[in-house]
């Protein structure tokens, strides 16, 4: 038994590192991804959906009451008419601002619910933020200093296993005898 170790290719751990460098960049990306899909929700809910139904109700209820003075105006006008156009109207639209205002009320519950059902899940996230953040960068740099290590190791016993036999040494020509 040889007390060498047998060096056959360093280029797959290389490749290796690469991977994982990659990897390290893509769950980067994904892990921001996440988080900020969650923010990006909860300021729709706080802000773009609750500016949307607040302007909604306001809008709806200026319509509301501009129907209603129709409809008062008409009754004044002629008291044994029906109107039903105008208390069609006064309906139709007390009809859009009562599911504007249900609208709303579900923001409103959302908007509470939100963070006690997200958090619990970007909690989860924590530690693969830390293993991404922290542990696999150190990983990917000692991987890069055993790659040294090997490859100097790989260098210094190649030249002790393959020494070359030293050249013959040329024959002189036998001097000639002189006449």
């Amino acid at each position: 038994m040889s007390n060498q170790a047998r060096i056959s290719s360093i280029d797959a751990l290389e490749g290796f590192r690469a991977e994982l460098i990659h990897y390290i960049e893509k769950a980067r990306v994904a892990l921001e991804d996440m988080t900020g899909e969650a923010r990006r929700t909860r300021t729709w809910l706080d802000v773009d959906r609750t500016q949307h139904w607040a302007a909604q109700i306001k809008k709806l209820t200026k319509l509301l009451h501009q129907a209603e003075e129709e409809l008062y105006s008409a009754n004044l006008t002629n008291p044994r008419a029906a109107n039903a156009i105008q208390k069609m109207a006064v309906a139709r639209v007390r009809l859009k601002l009562d599911e504007a205002e249900a609208k709303m009320h579900v923001i409103k519950r959302w908007r509470q619910v939100y963070d006690n059902r997200t958090a619990p899940l970007l909690r989860q996230l924590e530690p693969m933020f830390f293993r991404v953040g922290q542990q696999l960068p150190k990983a990917v740099h000692a991987l890069g200093e055993s790659i040294k290590i090997l490859q100097a190791y790989a260098e210094a016993s190649r030249p002790a296993q393959r020494q070359p036999a030293p050249p013959p040494a040329p024959e002189s020509p036998s001097p000639e005898p002189t006449p």
